[in-house]
C-alpha cells in the first residue's frame, strides 16, 4: 500500500523526532533517563582545557611508569626510579599558569626497596594500596610494602622544605615499612618545615627513628602500628635562640623557628628488647602536641620534655599546651620524664614502670626555667601541670614525683610502689612532691581523691609503701579526700614553713 505524500512526510517527521528525542535523553548506567538540566550539567564548559593522553597519565602517577624491577631478591635499589616518579608528580610549574604544584603518586600492592627519597613540592599524596603484613618477612608482605636498603643510615621519606619555606600538604598512606636493614640514625620520614600534611595508616617494623619535625605546623600522624623500635619514635622541636629576649628584633611570635601543633592519634609503639628505644622526644621550641590514645611498651623513656638555656625568655619558648588524652605507657624504665614544660595537661591513662628498675614512673620537674613566683617576680612560664583520672603503678620509688610550682593530681589510683626497699625503714612515698633535683619548690598545688598503695590485691608482700609525702619547703599544697588506709604512711607534711598564710591544708584523707 502507498502513502500518500503528506503522509509519507508525517512519516519522516515522527521517525526522526523519536529519534532526536532518544539522542537527547541519554540512558545513564541504571537504565533511568537524565533530565535536560542533568544533560547540560554533564557537558564540559565552554573552552575546557583539551588534553593529550600523557597530560591525563599525571593526574596519577604510577611507580609502575618509571620502576622496571620491583621483586625483592636482596639486591635491588629502586630509589632511582622511584625519585623519578615523585619528580614527575612534581613537574608542574608553581608560580605560572595553571600553577600545578604536586599530585598523586599510586604505588601498587609490591615490595619496594628504597634508601632515601626527597620530596621537592608541595601537594604531594604518595598513595600505597595497603597497610599489610611486614611482621612476617618477604615470603609474605602484603599490600605495599617499603623495605629500607643495608645498612641505610638517611631518610627513607623526606620533604625538601627550610626554615623559610613552610612547604604544605604532604599526604602519605597505606604501606607497611620494614626498616631491619636501618642502622642508628636511620629515620623514615622527616616532614621538617612542613604544614597541613598527615601520615596515616602505616605499619613499621624494626625501625630506629620513625618521625622527624623541626619547625612546622598543623601536622597529623594517626593510626600506626610500630614494632621492634630501636632509637627515638617521634622528635617534635624548634628553636627560639635568635628570637625574643635573645634577639629583641624577631618577637617570639613572629619566630619562623618554632614548631607547633603536632597530632599523634592512635600510635602504638612497641620496643624492641633490651628497653633501649624512646617513644617520644618534645624538646625546646615546640608548642602543642596532642596524643591520643597512644600507646608505648617496654622503652626506656616513654615521653621525654626538656628545654635547653639556649631557649631563654624565661622559658616561654619551652615546650607549652599539651594535651594527652588516655595515654598507655607500660613496662618503661621511666614513662614520663617531664622538665621545663608550660601548661600540660593529661585525661586518664595506664602508666606502668618496669618493677625495681624504674626508680619512678612519672617525674616533674624543672631544670633550666623553674623560677617560682613571688610578689616581687612573674617566674618562670615553665609551670603547670594537671593529671585528671589515671593508673599508675610499678616503680623502685616514688611512683609520681613532683617538683613544679603548680600542679594538680585528682582523681588516679596508685599502686606498687618502694618495689626496690625490703626494709622498713625507708618506706617510699606512692607520691612525692619535692624540690629535689628541681630548679623549684612546689609552691601550690592539689591533690585529691586518689586510691593510693594497693590495686586488687597485687600488693607483693613484705614491701611497705608510704603513702603522700609533702618535702621541706613545701606550702599551700591543699590534700584532701584521698584513700590511704592501705599504706604504711598515710600523708606526711615535713615542711618547715612556719608562715601560717603558707601552710598545707590536710583533711578527710
Amino acid at each position: 500500500m502507498r502513502l500518500s505524500g503528506w503522509m509519507f512526510l508525517i512519516s519522516l517527521l515522527f521517525v526522526f523526532g523519536s529519534e532526536h528525542d532518544i539522542a537527547a535523553a541519554p540512558i545513564s548506567p541504571q537504565g533511568i533517563g537524565l533530565s535536560a538540566d542533568k544533560v547540560l550539567a554533564l557537558r564540559p564548559e565552554s573552552g575546557a582545557v583539551s588534553r593529550s593522553q600523557a597530560a591525563r597519565n599525571q593526574d596519577v602517577v604510577s611507580v609502575l611508569d618509571f620502576c622496571s624491577v620491583l621483586l625483592v631478591n636482596g639486591s635491588n635499589d629502586n630509589t632511582a626510579c622511584y625519585q623519578n616518579a615523585i619528580n614527575a608528580v612534581c613537574a608542574g610549574k608553581s608560580n605560572a599558569s595553571p600553577y600545578r604544584s604536586g599530585g598523586e603518586l599510586y604505588v601498587p600492592a609490591l615490595a619496594i626497596v628504597l634508601s632515601q627519597v626527597n620530596i621537592p613540592c608541595n601537594g604531594v599524596h604518595i598513595h600505597n594500596a595497603g597497610n599489610g603484613n611486614v611482621n612476617s618477612g618477604r615470603l609474605d608482605y602484603r599490600g605495599t610494602v617499603y623495605i629500607s636498603t643495608p645498612n641505610n643510615s638517611g631518610v627513607m621519606f623526606k620533604y625538601s622544605s627550610s626554615s623559610s619555606d613552610y612547604g604544605t600538604g604532604f599526604t602519605f598512606d597505606h604501606a607497611g615499612i620494614d626498616a631491619s636493614n636501618m642502622v642508628e640514625g636511620g629515620t623514615v620520614f622527616d616532614i621538617s618545615w612542613t604544614q597541613h600534611s598527615t601520615i596515616r595508616d602505616v605499619s613499621l617494623l624494626n625501625p630506629y627513628n620513625i618521625f622527624k619535625e623541626e619547625g612546622g605546623a598543623a601536622n597529623l600522624v594517626e593510626d600506626m602500628v610500630v614494632l621492634g623500635m630501636r632509637g627515638t619514635g617521634f622528635e617534635f622541636w624548634g628553636d627560639a635562640s635568635r628570637c625574643g629576649s635573645n634577639n629583641p628584633t624577631v618577637s617570639l611570635a613572629a619566630c619562623n623557628k618554632r614548631a607547633d601543633l603536632l597530632r599523634l592519634n592512635r600510635i602504638n609503639m612497641n620496643s624492641a628488647a633490651g628497653h633501649k628505644a624512646r617513644c617520644i622526644y618534645w624538646h625546646d621550641f615546640a608548642q602543642s602536641l596532642d596524643l591520643s590514645e597512644t600507646v608505648c611498651e617496654s622503652a626506656a623513656i616513654g615521653i621525654q620534655v626538656s628545654c635547653d638555656k639556649s631557649m631563654g625568655n624565661n622559658g616561654e619558648a619551652c615546650p607549652a599546651f599539651g594535651r594527652f588524652y588516655d595515654p598507655e605507657f607500660e613496662d618503661c624504665n621511666l614513662c614520663m620524664d617531664i622538665s621545663d614544660a608550660q601548661d600540660l595537661e593529661i585525661h586518664a591513662g595506664y602508666v606502668l614502670g618496669q618493677g625495681v628498675a624504674s626508680k619512678n614512673v612519672v617525674r616533674i620537674y624543672s631544670t633550666n626555667f623553674g623560677t617560682s613566683a613571688t610578689s616581687s617576680s612573674k617566674g618562670s612560664y615553665a609551670e603547670a601541670f594537671r593529671w585528671i583520672g589515671g593508673r599508675f603503678g610499678n616503680s623502685g620509688g616514688s611512683v609520681m614525683s613532683v617538683g613544679v610550682s603548680e600542679f594538680i593530681l585528682s582523681g588516679g589510683q596508685y599502686f606498687n610502689s618502694s618495689l626496690a626497699d625490703t626494709s622498713t625503714s625507708m618506706r617510699h612515698p606512692t607520691i612525692d612532691v619535692t624540690p629535689a633535683g628541681s630548679m623549684t619548690t612546689p609552691t601550690r598545688g592539689i591533690i585529691s581523691d586518689n586510691i593510693l598503695c594497693v590495686a586488687s590485691g597485687q600488693q607483693p608482700l613484705g614491701i611497705h609503701q608510704g603513702g603522700i609525702l609533702l618535702e621541706e619547703g613545701v606550702k599551700n599544697v591543699h590534700v584532701h579526700d584521698n584513700d590511704t588506709s592501705m599504706c604504711m604512711d598515710g600523708v606526711i607534711d615535713k615542711s618547715i614553713e612556719k608562715n601560717e598564710k603558707y601552710k598545707n591544708i590536710l583533711h578527710n584523707n
